[in-house]
């Protein structure tokens, strides 16, 4: 009996000393974290962490706006393309392709025009366009589509990622510009589209990137851009694309 008495003797002063020894170490972290970095500094970091964690978009495009969209009457799509050459003191913007169509979903039919061309002889004043086929402007018919599938469609033909929510928040640009971008975490096929038969000798930089409305959560508008260098050239190609839409809905 008294070595089971001795025992839990033991065990109780071990525990005692095992708790203290913990307290005095929490202790002791506690003030050298307060000598070390201040407590406006700890106050303002864990603000900054709280404020970027709010600017992460989630659910971005919800099932109402998905609704609106789907009964939508129109669609204006605008997709622009530019290739910028830099070199020997020489600085060149070239429009590639500028396109903008209005499709009507009531009616079946669209208006689509290329404007690159026209920009390209008017001193940047954008003249008329030519008239081409929904088609041969997007390689898609929007038949059988309505406003939202065509809206998601068209964000996949062009290279850019339907996962809205694995971006991070630019807050360079926000900062600069006032602009909500985000930028893509993972691969976009746009990238690969825009260095398609183009010869360099290193990638030098590459984003992808929405814009986000301020009241309403919808990207507004996708842009892509890389840069490489050829020889003593840096080139900077570039795609934006842009689908708005009219809605169906009364009220």
């Amino acid at each position: 009996m008294k070595n089971n008495s001795l025992i839990i003797m033991i065990a109780v002063v071990f525990a005692v000393t095992i708790a203290v020894a913990l307290i005095i170490r929490v202790i002791f972290l506690d003030k050298y974290t307060e000598e070390k970095v201040p407590k406006e500094v700890i106050t303002a970091a864990s603000e900054e962490v709280a404020e970027e964690n709010t600017k992460e978009p989630e659910d971005i495009i919800s099932e109402d706006v998905k609704e609106d969209y789907a009964g939508a009457e129109n669609a204006v799509v605008e997709l622009v393309e530019r290739t910028t050459i830099e070199g020997n003191g020489e600085f060149e913007t070239v429009y590639d392709r500028y396109i903008v169509s209005d499709v009507n979903f009531t009616e079946k039919t669209d208006v689509t025009k290329d404007y690159h061309e026209a920009l390209a002889n008017s001193e940047g004043e954008i003249g008329d366009g030519i008239e081409i086929s929904f088609r041969e402007a997007f390689d898609m018919s929007y038949t059988g589509l309505d406003g939202w599938k065509l809206y998601e469609k068209l964000i996949k033909q062009c290279g850019f990622s339907t996962d809205f929510n694995d971006v991070t928040f630019d807050e360079e640009s926000h900062d600069l510009t006032g602009q909500n971008l985000y930028v893509y975490n993972g691969k976009n096929d746009v990238i690969d589209k825009l260095l398609w038969g183009e010869t360099y000798d290193e990638i030098l930089d590459s984003k992808v990137c929405y814009q986000l409305t301020e009241n309403e959560k919808m990207p507004e508008y996708f842009s892509a851009t890389v840069s490489y260098k050829y020889h003593e050239q840096v080139i900077t190609k570039s795609r934006y694309l842009s689908v708005s839409i009219v809605s169906g809905k009364e009220g």
